[in-house]
């Protein structure tokens, strides 16, 4: 219920973040009180998202729980208030540096979903919200959780920031047809599939032009413009064989679109998630189990290949 490989890339983003302090030996994030609060506030995000998007995921074939009666509302409100509970227990003790940035998180991540905000229904507040929060924020509480580097984590993630950006763009395209359908607008109901695909290609171009600018002009690592090729790379790709789905009727375009959506979405979280245990080896740890218990549970639970 709480979509812990959804977590995945927040994980990710904080990892990274938190290696990107300078002069900072670190062995594993697993360690830092602020990654678990985070994991927290998402969670909880996450379970609220579900409920008051039950009627769009119904149509898209998300929110099991929910749409397929396993649990009631009352569960599932008391499982997100649990999950605020320990994140409030668990802010008490992170360093004082994250504070600010867990609050915007969860101020950004409770907004998304809750009327009468519901970024997730507005066009381009909803590409903001994920955007300046995954790629962001996530980031940002990574790098606060060993020194003081707010101003500077910011200017640091702003590749992470474009790229979450892009690979949101495409989590709306699987979902256009059921959000349409309930009145939800997101940003690809509000501009069209096309323009959000090629939308992303720019997203992608913009966190390779700003990762290769910092590596020439400012000498950071090198590996963020490896991974930012790899994203603008995946995203052309997936934008290209959108544009030829339109030539195709219309089951056939919507399986194509979805399939090369789908694609774009898993590139950019397993390249990620990669490069934070390049950085961090010790978060396979949390990574392979949640990845295994997941997938064997999704096909057990209710015949899926998730991811897939």
């Amino acid at each position: 219920m709480l979509r812990p490989l959804i977590l995945v890339p927040a994980w990710a983003f904080y990892a990274l973040g938190a290696h990107s302090a300078p002069d900072v030996v670190l062995a594993t994030v697993l360690a830092d009180t602020g990654f678990w609060c985070l994991s927290a506030v998402l969670a909880c995000a996450y379970v609220l998202n579900q409920i008051f998007d039950r009627d769009s995921d119904a149509l898209n074939d998300k929110g099991h729980y929910l749409t397929r009666g396993l649990f009631g509302m009352r569960t599932m409100v008391a499982i997100a208030l649990v999950c605020f509970a320990a994140a409030s227990l668990l802010y008490q003790r992170v360093v004082p540096g994250q504070r600010f940035p867990i609050v915007l998180a969860f101020l950004l991540a409770t907004t998304y979903s809750l009327p009468p905000l519901r970024f997730c229904a507005r066009p381009y507040f909803d590409l903001a919200a994920n955007a300046l929060g995954y790629g962001g924020l996530a980031f940002v509480i990574g790098a606060t959780g060993h020194g003081d580097y707010f101003a500077d984590a910011w200017r640091n993630g702003i590749p992470w920031v474009f790229l979450v950006g892009a690979t949101f763009l495409h989590t709306t395209i699987l979902d256009v047809d059921g959000d349409a359908a309930t009145g939800k607008r997101t940003t690809t109901v509000a501009v069209g599939v096309r323009v959000s695909a090629w939308v992303a290609v720019l997203f992608a171009l913009g966190a390779l032009g700003d990762a290769a600018f910092s590596f020439l002009e400012r000498g950071t690592r090198a590996f963020p413009v490896l991974v930012t090729l790899a994203g603008f790379l995946g995203f052309v790709t997936a934008a290209i064989f959108i544009e030829r789905a339109q030539r195709m009727g219309p089951v056939l375009m919507r399986a194509a679109r979805a399939r090369a959506s789908s694609l774009a979405v898993q590139w950019m979280t397993v390249i990620v998630a990669l490069t934070a245990v390049l950085r961090d080896p010790l978060m396979l740890l949390l990574l392979l189990p949640v990845l295994v218990a997941a997938r064997a549970y999704y096909r057990a639970r209710f015949g899926l290949a998730y991811p897939g």
